[in-house]
């Protein structure tokens, strides 16, 4: 009878407890109620100092040390019960040094970067068919410099054009469509599956840092009123970068600075926090540790990142 009453007490624990989407699911198919707006903010930490090749890790020939620190701000707002925009601004830190033949380079950039605008409409509704299908559509608006503290390639490449991505800013409006799925499963757990497709013409200084797709998994469950579990695979595939007659093949070989081409995968454990048991106000840590990859050229990735966020519910 003990072992009996411990069981419904815990289950009624469950079915009362909020289900906060995954840390980098995008909230899934999810829009907000209509009048209601939603604050997060998400801090990401990484550090590249490994070079990768194909589906290999070789060496780091340049002594590449880079780290970033980006914080991004979100503002959410139902527009209607069944559409909802959001906006998202970042703020980049990037700090790198390495040795490219007898020259040191160092770069310590920092900025507001580019501003996105979406807008998200539900396709499918949960109350009609048991999960909710979203689409979306937006704009990443050319917001971040595209000048302060930009370096081309390094004294000995003799004036060869090959920028490196270390701006704050592409300065080109990129083009994005989305689609998400999400599914609740007694209160207590949910799935949320998102993709988004960006189109990226060529930006400023002639730099093309490829379209890409992403995609993400989240599996999130409530173990307790004020505490959720989850994990998320994150994966993307960017398109082969094409800088034209202007850049020097070789040279561009060598040079560890690269926009990502590619496929790489994540897989990211998370906790999140919700400390009035309810899903106003809620702050998870989550850590991505590298799956797997397959790299068009030379270059650097990260082996784990460190995630922060908080979200309040106006």
């Amino acid at each position: 009878m003990k072992k009996i009453l411990v069981t419904v007490l815990a289950g009624s624990v469950l079915l009362n407890a909020q289900v906060i989407p995954g840390i980098n699911s995008k909230g899934g198919a999810m829009t907000l109620p209509e009048g209601k707006v939603k604050m997060g903010i998400k801090h990401i930490y990484l550090k590249r100092d490994s070079m990768f090749d194909g589906t290999k890790e070789v060496t780091n020939k340049e002594h590449l040390d880079a780290t970033a620190n980006i914080t991004l701000l979100a503002l959410r707002y139902g527009v209607s019960k069944n559409f909802e925009i959001r906006v998202v601004m970042p703020y980049k830190h990037i700090e790198a040094t390495a040795k490219l033949g007898p020259n040191d380079v160092a770069i310590d950039n920092s900025g507001i970067g580019d501003i996105v605008v979406m807008g998200r409409y539900v396709v499918l509704p949960m109350q009609d068919y048991g999960f909710q299908l979203s689409a979306g559509a937006g704009v990443k608006l050319p917001t971040g410099s595209t000048d302060s503290g930009f370096k081309t390639a390094p004294p000995f490449a003799l004036n060869e054009n090959t920028p490196m991505p270390t701006q704050m800013g592409t300065g080109a409006a990129e083009y994005k469509a989305e689609l998400g799925v999400s599914k609740l499963i007694n209160n207590s757990m949910r799935v949320d599956f998102h993709t988004m497709y960006t189109y990226r013409p060529l930006a400023e200084h002639d730099y093309d840092f490829g379209n890409e797709l992403s995609y993400d998994l989240s599996f999130t469950s409530a173990v307790t009123k004020n505490i959720n579990l989850g994990v998320e695979y994150n994966g993307k595939y960017n398109s082969e970068t094409d800088m034209g007659d202007d850049t020097n093949p070789i040279l561009r070989s060598k040079l560890p600075f690269k926009a990502f081409s590619g496929t790489v995968g994540y897989i990211t454990p998370e906790i999140e926090f919700l400390p009035f048991d309810k899903p106003k106000l809620h702050m998870g840590v989550g850590v991505a540790f590298l799956a797997h990859y397959n790299l068009k050229e030379y270059q650097p990735l990260e082996k784990q990142r460190f995630i922060f966020r908080i979200g309040y519910l106006f």
